[in-house]
């Protein structure tokens, strides 16, 4: 599957413009063959997106969209193919008239491609704008062309926005807010009550909010930073009311001994990985950390023929 996700920073300047457009067809990260450009040519972008601000004088506000569509490890597909799915996509009817630079980059363990637009539409000086819908049609429209390629669809984000430092740690394969993610996910199947989940979620570093005043839950993490359970996704496993019913279930198959238990695992393996790990990935990162090695396991058992089991979010799948 692709995701889509657009890359949120201080686009209102031309030299930011300049900057990510160097970036996406820096030479280490992307080849020749992997580069294109919709309505202009992708190495002389710059210069022609220019041009059309400077025709209808619109050189101020936001200078462009900077978004990627990425693909997982275990895609089985190529550089080219993944440069011939963004050829497809900005064919569609929200890019008509856009001039729209992009590039397939190989340089991570994932394929992904870095699109710029420019928000200047070269044949009727409107500027861009999208909605929520046009959103939701724009991941439609991907996921229809990966279907074409063969790709499987699974359940996933319907596009999302995240700003340039998440961007740039979720590259290294690091974001605070996926390490939250991962943190409510596996305390969820462990705590027995709202009160054990709050204890169990302050020994990993969070401080949790849950007022019955409020609808929704705000977790804070040692660095200050906070996010709401409604934007942990999917939303809906997160809600008071998943989270409440978790807990029934726990407290049905688990005493308060095994819940306990499985929390000091926990903590022992988050421990473990700080310590084994350098501090810029273990140490702020474990869960995430914990999560690749994962990964790699099911991968190589999936060379050994046994497959890839993507299990829905269960206990198991912790």
């Amino acid at each position: 599957m692709a995701v889509i996700e657009f890359i949120n920073g201080k686009n209102n300047t031309l030299s930011a413009l300049n900057r990510v457009l160097k970036y996406i067809i820096n030479p280490a990260k992307t080849d020749e063959n992997l580069k294109g450009g919709h309505n202009c040519e992708v190495n002389t972008a710059y210069n022609e997106f220019f041009m059309t601000k400077s025709e209808y004088s619109k050189l101020k506000g936001r200078q462009y969209i900077h978004f990627t569509q990425s693909f997982a490890p275990y895609d089985k597909v190529t550089p080219e193919i993944v440069k011939q799915i963004a050829d497809e996509l900005v064919q569609m009817e929200t890019f008509k008239g856009f001039q729209v630079a992009y590039a397939v980059h190989t340089d991570r363990d994932h394929l992904h491609t870095h699109f710029v637009v420019n928000t200047v539409n070269k044949k009727t000086g409107m500027k861009w704008k999208q909605s929520a819908e046009q959103l939701q049609m724009m991941k439609d429209y991907s996921d229809e062309i990966c279907k074409k390629y063969g790709l499987i669809i699974t359940q996933g984000k319907s596009g999302s926005h995240m700003n340039r430092g998440e961007y740039r740690s979720k590259e290294k394969g690091h974001s605070w807010k996926y390490e939250l993610f991962l943190a409510v996910k596996k305390v969820k199947w462990i705590a027995r009550s709202k009160e054990e989940f709050i204890f169990n979620m302050k020994a990993l570093g969070y401080q949790v909010d849950w007022s019955d005043t409020r609808k929704y839950i705000t977790f804070t993490n040692g660095e200050g930073k906070k996010c709401r359970n409604r934007k942990l996704y999917p939303p809906e496993h997160f809600t008071k009311e998943a989270l409440l019913k978790a807990f029934e279930l726990n407290s049905q198959r688990m005493d308060a001994k095994l819940s306990q238990g499985k929390m000091e695992m926990l903590l022992s393996a988050v421990q473990l990985v700080k310590m084994d790990t350098p501090l810029d990935t273990g140490k702020n990162y474990p869960l995430s950390t914990l999560e690749g090695e994962a990964l790699k396991e099911k991968i190589e058992e999936s060379k050994k023929g046994k497959g890839l089991n993507w299990d829905k979010e269960s206990e198991n799948s912790m």
